[in-house]
Order: C-alpha cells, then sequence, then structure tokens
C-alpha cells in the first residue's frame, strides 16, 4: 500500500529564525498567530512549526489517496495493537486536511494519516528554477535517532507497509560505528530512516527535501554559507540513494537535508537490499558542532 509524506510537524523555540531560514531556502512562507507554515508546491501547508520549548519532530503526516486506502490502514493499525485517534477539526486545519487520524511510534511520535490535503494558489519560489520534488513521491523524508535500529525498522515494516531499502553501516570519525535501517513508502529510496550513533540531541535527526534540479542544490548551498548557516555535513552524494545534497543546521537542533537526483524503487520484485559499508561516495564530510 504506497503513501506519501504529506507533512511534517516541527515544536520550535525561534519562529523568527525559522522564517528567515525558510526564505533562504526559497520555500513558500505563511506566518500567523497559529505558527509558520512553509509551501512547497501547490499544497496550503508542507511543513508546520509550532512555537515551544523542545527543538524537535512533533508529528510526522501521511497521505492517502482515498477515502478506502484511509480506513483500511486503520483497520489494519487497529488489527496489529496500535490504537488510532481523531485528530480535532482545529488540528485539521491547522494542518491543511480535510481530516485525519494517527497514532504513535514506539517513542511516542505521533504518525498522522491525513485525507483531503488542502490546496493553495500556485506556488512558484522566488529562489529556485525547478522547485521542489514532491507528487507522489511525497514531500521527502525523516531520519530519526535510534536506539535499536532493527525494532524500529519492525515497527515501521508492520504497522505501514514499508519495505527494506538497505543498510549503511560505517565507522564514525570517533571511532564509533553507525547502523542504519532506510525503508520506503513509495518508490523514492526511502521515507523514513533509522540510525544508531548519530547522537541523541533530538528525536530527529534530520528531514530531506529534495529539488527537482541539482542547480538549485548548489545555488542554495552557497546562497546558505554566504548567510552565515553552519553546515553539519558538508556537499557530496549518498552511496545508498545517489542523492547529491548537503546538510545545513537550522534554528533547532536537527538538520535539513537538501538534495537532488535521487534514485527511485520502482520494481519491488528486482530490488535487493544490500549493506552499504559507507555513508557516501565523495563529500559530506561532517563538521564540528
Amino acid at each position: 500500500m504506497p503513501i506519501n509524506t504529506a507533512y511534517f510537524g516541527f515544536e520550535v523555540s525561534d519562529l523568527d529564525a525559522w522564517e528567515a531560514y525558510g526564505e533562504l531556502v526559497g520555500l513558500g512562507i505563511d506566518r500567523n498567530a497559529e505558527g509558520l507554515f512553509f509551501r512547497m508546491d501547490d499544497k496550503e501547508r508542507r511543513l508546520h512549526l509550532i512555537e515551544g520549548p523542545s527543538d524537535d519532530i512533533a508529528w510526522v503526516g501521511w497521505e492517502a489517496d482515498t477515502a478506502e486506502s484511509y480506513q483500511k490502514l486503520r483497520d489494519h493499525l487497529e488489527s496489529i495493537g496500535l490504537p488510532t485517534l481523531d485528530g480535532d477539526a482545529k488540528s485539521a486545519e491547522l494542518r491543511g486536511v480535510d481530516q485525519y487520524y494517527y497514532f504513535s511510534d514506539p517513542r511516542g511520535l505521533r504518525f498522522e494519516i491525513a485525507l483531503g490535503i488542502k490546496e493553495g494558489a500556485a506556488f512558484v519560489s522566488d529562489k529556485l528554477e525547478s522547485g521542489f520534488l514532491t507528487g507522489n513521491l511525497g514531500i521527502g523524508h525523516v531520519a530519526f535517532n535510534s536506539t535499536d535500529h532493527k525494532a524500529d525498522e519492525k515497527f515501521l515494516r508492520e504497522a505501514l507497509f514499508a519495505q527494506l531499502s538497505d543498510y549503511i553501516y560505517q565507522p564514525m570519525p570517533d571511532g564509533s560505528m553507525m547502523h542504519a535501517s532506510f525503508l520506503h513508502t513509495n518508490p523514492r529510496h526511502h521515507s523514513v530512516a533509522y540510525a544508531e550513533g548519530l547522537g541523541d540531541a533530538s528525536y530527529l535527526s534530520h528531514f530531506e527535501i529534495e529539488m527537482n534540479n541539482i542547480v538549485d542544490v548548489g545555488k542554495t548551498y552557497e546562497r546558505m554559507l554566504a548567510a552565515g548557516v553552519a553546515m553539519g555535513i558538508t556537499l557530496g552524494q549518498h552511496s545508498n540513494d545517489r542523492v547529491v545534497s548537503f546538510y545545513a543546521q537550522t534554528p533547532s537542533k536537527f538538520m535539513m537535508e537538501i538534495g537532488s537526483n535521487g534514485i527511485l524503487i520502482e520494481d519491488e520484485e528486482s530490488w535487493e537490499p544490500v549493506i552499504h559499508e559507507r555513508i557516501s561516495e565523495w563529500g559530506h564530510a561532517f563538521q564540528a558542532p
């Protein structure tokens, strides 16, 4: 059952800094009494930032394409012992959806299943030539700091029928090991990753958005460096999804990955998950905090 990442919600302590950050990236900005909202395409609200102290992920929203699949997934979740609750009308309006229900992952994070993602006026970024890659691939991925990546992998596979993309097991600069599982819920190489060994300052390690053109990634990289944004990981190309990307520090505890040119997994029958022994083919140098 393919399902797409529809929106990400964050609790952040500095909305002003995030607004300036979103403008640098080239996102559409909507700020009001409810919070700060970023657009990436014709949908009203893709990234939700609500003021609060945690500086961490608050919810992950997934889009059901039909009322039938919306209910079918709910029945499945209930059948495996994951209780679901309806989101209220005010919360649905904040998210820009007609309705949603939610369940919790093992650490208590809300995973939301939404129906009816509302559209706004046509969106054209004032910073990007090509815009963002969304559509039937969702809006990108989230990567979580994990204490047991195999258990987290099992949870997502059971809850959302996620498929295993691959693993990366790599020594880190401090001599430790990183162990990570990558999972997809649509043809994008991964919608969720769980990594042990990258830290635990926040549950969210990073979230990723993808641009349609590698030139826009390069220009955004230069623009953010010129503005004094610190890089967590420099420009490089991943070994598994082949994305060319960089990781910029955000005004919160986690990073934003911005990339392009990722591969798709369109044939499950022929795809064979493997273990990669390094994160990247080139670049992606980890920077000191």
